[in-house]
């Protein structure tokens, strides 16, 4: 068995201080570090960022000898095995490509993956080039709860699925709704998506780097014909329950024999079914889903095993690329007031820029 350490860093370390606010400052960065800390075979060794002070307080918050602020020079001296990239989305791309060229071979690659499809083409040729091994941060694959639901619906418990739905009240499609875009097609055993019609309402709002919208709306048919409904900014049933009382899903599986609630933020598999009702309380998976041992830590040791041999985890970017591809064919189908067709055309191909800021033009 082999006993190798892994050199690790992380590009984008984040603020000191943790805030959920929308707009940025979710301390990703001490997430990842934290994560690489926790497995024996992994060091962390480098930190990169532009922010002198963000920079110092994760250096003495995790005993990190070497920080940069420049992520290039830091590849280049510190030659990591594995990088972590916790920037904003606009920055992803090209800093993947620079860990590919430089020879990282394991990348814990953030979400929303990248801003544009032509930098969803770069990325992709990339990987390919390189074969560095791309681990993308959708977490929420390995709640137990989450997987729950993808074995029963591979087993047909509640029939053929049709629609998977869900409301995320006063977010976005891309920071939060993307994991549960990602959760759908995990769900359906990420079967490609054929279409993506979507509306949002783009004002004055901006976070994390661009703009970003009051409230938008997506549909999209998957290729077994299931729909896929997220609604970006309200919630999908009652809201604000008194204690005790009725209990809103989180999401909402239809299949053609019966229904799956999740509820209690992914906690409680509730199916209604042609033979009854049957329920399963799952381990918690923190308040938001993401308590470390659920999901941060079978998503590192996902990305070693892998690099070792193993088989690729459900977060490798086989996987998980659809997810980036119906992110973002949201977005242009708000912009292009049309149906989005997968994959991409070529006038789609060619935008190289977060879709958002075409409308925010307007």
């Amino acid at each position: 068995m082999t006993t190798k350490t892994y050199r690790c860093a992380v590009i984008g370390v984040g603020k000191p201080t943790l805030t959920w606010a929308k707009g940025g400052g979710h301390q990703i960065g001490y997430a990842h570090a934290r994560m690489v800390q926790a497995h024996p075979r992994l060091e962390l060794v480098a930190g990169a960022d532009i922010d002198a002070g963000n920079l110092e307080a994760f250096q003495k918050t995790f005993g990190v000898e070497r920080g940069y602020a420049n992520y290039r020079e830091m590849l280049e001296n510190e030659k990591p095995d594995i990088v972590s990239i916790c920037t904003y989305v606009g920055l992803h791309e090209p800093m993947a490509v620079a860990c590919a060229e430089a020879g990282v071979r394991g990348l814990f690659l953030e979400k929303p993956v990248v801003h544009s499809p032509a930098a969803f083409d770069r990325l992709s040729a990339a990987i390919d080039r390189s074969g560095m091994k791309v681990s993308v941060a959708h977490i929420r694959r390995y709640i137990p709860a989450l997987a729950r639901v993808r074995r029963e619906l591979a087993a047909g418990t509640i029939g053929r699925p049709l629609l998977f739905m869900a409301g995320i009240d006063g977010w976005d499609l891309s920071e939060w709704g993307s994991h549960w875009l990602d959760a759908f097609r995990f769900f359906n055993q990420d079967r490609p998506v054929n279409w993506v019609m979507a509306q949002g309402r783009v004002r004055d709002l901006r976070g994390y780097g661009h703009a970003m919208e009051d409230h938008a709306v997506a549909c999209f048919t998957f290729e077994n014909g299931a729909r896929g409904l997220l609604d970006g900014g309200r919630a999908i049933g009652p809201v604000g329950e008194a204690e005790g009382g009725p209990e809103a899903p989180t999401m909402t599986i239809v299949g053609s024999a019966g229904v799956i609630y999740l509820r209690q933020w992914l906690k409680v598999v509730d199916i209604h079914h042609v033979a009854g009702r049957t329920a399963f309380t799952e381990p918690a998976g923190g308040d938001r889903g993401e308590a470390t041992e659920t999901t941060w830590t079978p998503y590192c040791a996902g990305l070693v095993d892998w690099l070792e041999g193993g088989e690729a985890p459900p977060t490798a970017w086989e996987f998980t690329r659809g997810s980036a591809e119906l992110n973002l064919a949201c977005y242009l189908s708000i912009v292009r007031g049309d149906r989005i067709d997968l994959p991409f055309d070529d006038e789609a191909r060619a935008i190289d820029e977060w879709p958002l800021e075409i409308l925010a033009r307007r």
